[in-house]
């Protein structure tokens, strides 16, 4: 039976380091299509949204998804707001509020077409409604969004954001990836 043992390959070390090369490449090859295409790296700032991100902390950003899908309750989304100066600043949020419904914060408590929302129910409660305190109508493509760190958060209680356009939304943050320790997806609240 000699006739069946097998020639050992002379480039066998070689092939190997070829094949890993080639594997190498093809993962590069795809993390840089996703991060230039599929997604963008942000850097939050303000810890408006601790615990869940934390100032200073990177984020991917998805930016394709709500091409195809419409935002949803709870996401965490990243838009962009023009200033009294003319100035774009970039914010990221949670979605409280979706289109066509009432939003109204009164004792503390967040309330969606007059039924109270159970969403951070271990926090403290909201001590400013801003214009929520009475209620906020949201049109046809327009967000209601909060920091869930909501007693230090500029959101659209206030006049200076108010209800976030779709066409302002850039993306739903979706995983944390600096610092190591903490990185993650970014999903909803239990």
């Amino acid at each position: 039976m000699e006739f069946y043992r097998r020639i050992p390959d002379e480039n066998i070390i070689i092939d190997r380091i070829g094949k890993l090369v080639i594997d190498i490449l093809v993962v590069i090859v795809i993390a840089v299509f996703v991060s230039v295409y599929l997604c963008k790296e942000e850097k939050v700032t303000g810890n408006s949204m601790a615990s869940v991100l934390n100032s200073n902390e990177k984020v991917f950003v998805d930016t394709i998804s709500y091409n195809i899908f419409e935002p949803d309750r709870y996401d965490v989304v990243m838009f962009n707001i023009k200033s009294k100066d003319n100035m774009e600043e970039t914010y990221i949020k949670r979605i409280i509020g979706l289109p066509g419904e009432t939003v109204q914060i009164k004792d503390g408590k967040i309330y969606i077409n007059d039924k109270e929302l159970n969403y951070n129910s271990k926090k403290d409660r909201i001590v400013n409604a801003g214009i929520a305190a009475d209620a906020v109508k949201l049109g046809k493509n327009e967000y209601f969004v909060m920091g869930d760190n909501w007693n230090s958060s500029e959101d659209s209680r206030f006049t200076s954001i108010g209800n976030v356009k779709l066409k302002d939304i850039t993306g739903k943050v979706w995983v944390r990836v600096s610092p190591f320790a903490r990185a993650g997806f970014v999903g909803k609240p239990k």
